[in-house]
């Protein structure tokens, strides 16, 4: 096991796919016991049918692309890449290279993916994008950004990004504005270096120290494993992971898919894929974390040695400021007033930044 974590290093970057391998049903049933373990809200089946097409993807590679990862010291400075998406396109990327933070907002796929049967919702936010559409390129930074482009982005300031997102709660649906902008501050946390090798040397550690480790039937071209380990290995290895995908789940109105262990020394197993030496999958039950007879929870983890995401800096020189944002936010009022007053009326001008 050793020798195929350290393969999976021998590339100058390391990609990380994270999902739940688990249909709607089965989230369903795992959410339902949840809720009546802990008293909390009923989960809906469109909560279970979002939440199964979770996708998160973490990238890290050496910033000058020439040093393997394994090789590299852990206080040695990274490029790293984060999106997450509900099965479409990403609905939130961020990127930090070279120091610079990139953020990319994707809301037609919150739209489309994330707030699917709540028409309300759904309609405020459709039109909130069609208005989006009439803003003038002049406004810069902040048109591209709420088109879903890149932004170059200060991390120090995202507070004030959310009050200029929130300041007009009838332009921006203010609970997708407020929780887009959360997002982003969740997210930056895993771009740390020490974060990623949080990552990689916890799961390593968990996977190694396995009580048993059992040859399972080869599939798909790759040798199979059953590693057996305690429930508080394992979630102390994906404990970074677990609270990301529950803060990004919250930050859209879901309910969170993971717990603490109700026991930390029950036994639960993992299944591990190794493909020609290299580590490429792991499987984790995260629902056997509350006993044998949970309703399973598989929590799936795709490894590549390379980059999924490009870690190159987007095509973006022009910082976005929290003014900008609020100019541009100025714009999409005068349409909704326009709208409101005169449907046939033709573009308003630009409003002059203060």
């Amino acid at each position: 096991m050793r020798g195929a974590v350290d393969q999976l290093l021998s590339r100058e970057a390391l990609s990380m796919d994270v999902s739940l391998d688990a249909t709607p049903g089965e989230v369903l049933a795992h959410l339902r016991e949840v809720a009546e373990r802990e008293g909390s809200p009923a989960p809906t089946e469109r909560d279970a049918a979002v939440l199964s097409t979770l996708e998160l993807t973490a990238v890290a590679g050496d910033p000058e692309g020439s040093t393997r990862m394994r090789d590299l010291d852990r206080d040695d400075p990274l490029d790293t890449a984060l999106s997450v998406g509900f099965g479409g396109k990403d609905a939130v990327g961020i990127k930090k290279i070279a120091g610079e933070t990139y953020v990319r907002i994707g809301v037609e796929t919150v739209v489309q993916d994330i707030l699917l049967g709540d028409p309300a919702r759904v309609n405020s936010a459709e039109r909130f994008l069609r208005d989006v559409e009439e803003l003038p390129p002049s406004l810069g930074p902040a048109s591209r950004a709420l088109r879903g482009a890149w932004a170059l982005v200060d991390p120090a300031r995202y507070e004030q990004y959310a009050h200029a997102l929130n300041a007009d709660r009838e332009t921006v649906p203010a609970d997708l504005a407020a929780n887009v902008a959360a997002a982003l501050t969740d997210a930056a946390v895993l771009l740390e270096p020490d974060a990623q090798w949080e990552i990689v040397d916890g799961l390593g550690r968990a996977l190694r120290s396995g009580a048993s480790l059992h040859r399972l039937e080869d599939a798909r071209g790759a040798e199979r494993y059953e590693v057996r380990l305690t429930a508080g290995a394992a979630e102390r290895a994906l404990a970074p992971l677990l609270s990301l995908l529950d803060e990004q789940s919250g930050r859209f109105g879901l309910p969170p898919v993971a717990r603490v262990a109700a026991d930390p020394d029950a036994p639960v197993a993992a299944e591990v894929e190794i493909r020609n030496g290299v580590l490429s999958r792991v499987v984790f039950d995260i629902g056997r974390f509350h006993g044998p007879d949970a309703a399973p929870l598989p929590l799936r983890l795709d490894l590549h040695a390379g980059s999924a995401i490009s870690l190159n800096p987007p095509p973006v020189e022009e910082r976005l400021v929290p003014a900008d944002l609020t100019v541009a936010l100025m714009y999409l009022d005068l349409i909704e007033r326009q709208r409101e007053e005169d449907p046939g009326r033709g573009t308003l001008p630009v409003p002059v930044r203060p």
